[in-house]
């Protein structure tokens, strides 16, 4: 099979209600998240790269249905705490300059191999940096997709999203 692939969670497969005390009151899937799914698993390994903690992605898990047994493994916001520390670290050294900076992100050692990441975020965001540092990943392997919000984007975004990784995979 081809290098892992990564998919995030929040906005890129389900979208969440959130009251007023940060408690996820409903989560829905993004429409056509079950066949994005399937059509990734046959092109490698995947796994959920996300910055939520563990129950939100169990009760994610529940409104992704049975397609969400194809996931290989989990990496959560757990998992990914030391890469994080580093980051944040380095981001709030004043003394660093930006090469510096940029320097020392390279040295941190992956947690997971190599692989693409489909995620809602851009490239050079916050959550970019900790799962690209994360699993190893660079500009080329991150595909951008679309935020998820019911009623205002749908399933056609992950085709798109699935078309650009075979256009990058070859």
């Amino acid at each position: 099979m081809g290098r892992p692939l990564y998919v995030d969670l929040d906005a890129t497969l389900i979208d969440s209600d959130v009251d007023e005390l940060g408690n996820v009151t409903h989560i829905e899937a993004r429409p056509g998240a079950a066949q994005f799914l399937q059509k990734l698993s046959k092109h490698g390994d995947l796994f959920l790269l996300t910055h939520a903690m563990e129950p939100h992605v169990k009760n994610a898990f529940r409104a992704i249905g049975k397609s969400s047994r194809l996931f290989t493994d989990v990496i959560s916001r757990e998992d990914m705490a030391p890469i994080i520390e580093m980051i944040d670290f380095i981001i709030q050294d004043e003394r660093l300059t930006m090469d510096e900076k940029g320097m020392l992100y390279q040295e941190i050692e992956p947690l997971a191999p190599r692989g693409y990441v489909f995620d809602d975020q851009p490239v050079g965001s916050e959550l970019y940096l900790y799962k690209t540092a994360t699993v190893g990943a660079r500009p080329n392997d991150w595909i951008q997709v679309r935020p998820f919000k019911r009623g205002r984007t749908g399933g056609q975004e992950l085709e798109r999203a699935y078309q650009e990784y075979l256009r990058r995979s070859g």
